[in-house]
Order: C-alpha cells, then sequence, then structure tokens
C-alpha cells in the first residue's frame, strides 16, 4: 500500500512522554520499509522477501519465513490490544472532560473573588480572607494528572499505520464479468503490504477481538480476501487468484494461491469462522464452504449491525469490517457481535432489502 504520507501528530503530541506517537512512527516505518528499495532498479523489499518461498526448505529460507511468522504475530496482537485500548480510553476520556469540567466549576466557586461577591450579595461585608481553603493548586495538579490519559485520537494515529499494513481492497465485484477463469482479484497497490505477504507465502494471520460470549479467543485466517466472492456454486466461483507485480515485459508473479482443490471454498470458511466467532450463528449453514443464500443472510445480519449497506455482498466494507478493519477511514474498527434485539423488527436476513 505505497503512502509516503507522514505520520500525522496524534492530538496530544504536545507530551514528550507519548508512547503512542512512538508506536505509530514504529510501524509506519517498518511499512515504508517494506515498501521502498534500497536502490531505483530493485523491486520493493515485500517482494523481494517473497520471492524466498520458492527456496521454503532451506536453511535461510526457513529463518526468513519464521521471523516473517514473529513480525505478522506482532502486528495481529497490536491490533488486538490497540482495540481494546480504545474502548477503554473513550471512557478515560470521557472521565478526563468530567475533571476539566469540574476543576473549572471548583476553582471558581472557592476563589475569594466568587465568595466575596455573595457575601456582598446577601448584605454582608467581603472577608479579607476566603472562609474556603484555597483548593485551586490540588485542582490544578489534578489536571495535570488528567492530561496524561492520551486522548482517543492518539490510538487512530496507530490505527491508520495499521491498516496500511493490514487493509484489502479488491477489484469492483462485477459477478456478470467473473467467472471460474478469474486470476486477478486484489489491487495490490491499496493492499496492505503485510497482507500481500501473508498471501505471498500462504500464511495465516491470528485474528482476535470477538467480544464477550465469544467461544475463541483467535483465529488463524488464512486466504480471505485473496479472490472475489459471490452468492455461487463452488464451480462458478474463482478457481485461482494470483497476484503479479511489475509491469511489462517485467511481470512476476507474487503469489499464485489455487482454490481448486484441498482448499476449495477455504476463504469463504475463514469467514464463516468469523461470523460464527461474532454470534453469527443463523441462518444454519449447511456447507461453510459454500456461498450460499444462507451464507449471504449472514453477511446481511453482520452489516445491518454494523452500520454497512445490507446487501448479502462480500464487499470491501464487508470484507475489511470482519478483519476488524474499516475501509472508508482506512482505520481501526472492531466488528460488533451478533445482538437479536438490535435487529429491526420483522428482519429477515435471507430476503434482500427491496
Amino acid at each position: 500500500m505505497p503512502d509516503n504520507t507522514p505520520v500525522p501528530a496524534p492530538a496530544s503530541d504536545g507530551r514528550a512522554d507519548n508512547p503512542f506517537r512512538a508506536v505509530a512512527i514504529l510501524l509506519d516505518g517498518v511499512r515504508v520499509a517494506l515498501e521502498n528499495s534500497k536502490r531505483q532498479e530493485q523491486a520493493p523489499r515485500w517482494v523481494r522477501i517473497v520471492r524466498v518461498r520458492e527456496f521454503r526448505d532451506d536453511t535461510i529460507a526457513k529463518g526468513v519465513m519464521k521471523a516473517l511468522d514473529v513480525l505478522t504475530l506482532a502486528v495481529a496482537y497490536l491490533q488486538r490490544f490497540t482495540l481494546d485500548a480504545n474502548d477503554l480510553l473513550i471512557q478515560g476520556d470521557a472521565a478526563k472532560a468530567l475533571v476539566e469540567v469540574s476543576a473549572e466549576f471548583i476553582k471558581t466557586a472557592t476563589s475569594k473573588e466568587f465568595i466575596n461577591s455573595l457575601e456582598l450579595a446577601v448584605g454582608q461585608d467581603p472577608s479579607p480572607d476566603s472562609p474556603i481553603p484555597d483548593v485551586a493548586n490540588i485542582i490544578d495538579k489534578i489536571v495535570q494528572i488528567a492530561d496524561k490519559v492520551p486522548e482517543p485520537d492518539d490510538l487512530k494515529v496507530i490505527g491508520a499505520s495499521l491498516y496500511k499494513l493490514l487493509g484489502i481492497e479488491q477489484a469492483p465485484l462485477d459477478e456478470v464479468k467473473l467467472g471460474a477463469a478469474t486470476e486477478s482479484h486484489v489491487v495490490l497497490a491499496h493492499t496492505g503490504t503485510l497482507r500481500l505477504l501473508q498471501f505471498g507465502f500462504d500464511q495465516n494471520f491470528k485474528l482476535q477481538n470477538f467480544g464477550k460470549g465469544a467461544s475463541v479467543s483467535s483465529l488463524d485466517i488464512n486466504r480471505l480476501g485473496a479472490r472475489r466472492l459471490w452468492e455461487a456454486s463452488a464451480d462458478k466461483l474463482p478457481l485461482k487468484s494470483l497476484g503479479k507485480f511489475g509491469e511489462a515485459p517485467d511481470v512476476e508473479t507474487v503469489w499464485e494461491l489455487d482454490f481448486s482443490t484441498d482448499k476449495s471454498g477455504s476463504d469463504v470458511q475463514d469467514a464463516n469462522a468469523i461470523l460464527e466467532a461474532l454470534g453469527y450463528t443463523t441462518p444454519n449453514v449447511a456447507d461453510r464452504k459454500l456461498f450460499s443464500p444462507e451464507f449471504a443472510g449472514r453477511l446481511r445480519s453482520f452489516q445491518q449491525l454494523n452500520e454497512l449497506p445490507v446487501t448479502g455482498k462480500l464487499d470491501n466494507a464487508t470484507l475489511n469490517r470482519l478483519l476488524h478493519l474499516d475501509y472508508d477511514a482506512k482505520n481501526l474498527k472492531r466488528a460488533k457481535r451478533f445482538k437479536a434485539d438490535a435487529l429491526p423488527k420483522g428482519f429477515d436476513p435471507l430476503k434482500a432489502p427491496a
């Protein structure tokens, strides 16, 4: 996802001890390093890393792939903790705002000037000293402590950096023009570099954050997003996903994923696993590897509760939200769990909206 835009300053980057700025800069540095090359004639580093998959049984290649496993796992955990921290900071920010409002009120109400004005209003002579102890210094210390609570915008900076590593953009979904022979699906220039490496090595990504009541704490997601999917039988869906880098005549294949054998429907299965972990277990799905009307129904319920267009299609917005990403805002956003009472009255997931 080539993007040389500087990391935006967090809302509270005036604090020298703000760790969120440092994390965002680190993540952006990793992304830029993967997308760039040392010399102009070289391919980006992520492409050069993917090439080692041809030697996956050799010692050096094994070391490279192990290091990538560690990097991918670290980013997955950082995504989880950023989402968790964002929930806490929204609450902390509310408390901080209340402290700020209360501080101004208390400082004014206990000031000598305010007390004297009340005394004059009831016909008393102004006292030379406030009868209420001076609490201004104490209040100032409380406000200083509250100022150390990070702003939610601090985490948005980290979220934007994570999205640039993990976001997926597929070419437009037009079922009429697509079929079993379609091989190109992902827009490399707008897809996160770590996600491209994941596809290149056919590697799992550990997805987490399924909320209270989930029966699992994490899922290994493999190929979801590597090809476009729509409601159709397996033989009508694309049988391959090819990722190609470069311009003709210097074009190289950086991944080739086959969906015709034992991996048939594995990406639909990934999506079903995520939906089920989030509580979207109805309608019942007979074949978890098939994009069936029932699976489309689960997507409609998911879209309805996550404020997405209710289409039953696995579009870019829905695909990324399943992965706790916000396609429109290019940031993190936790996928919401299923809540039957939050659906509109009479909502039927098996019926497309009029």
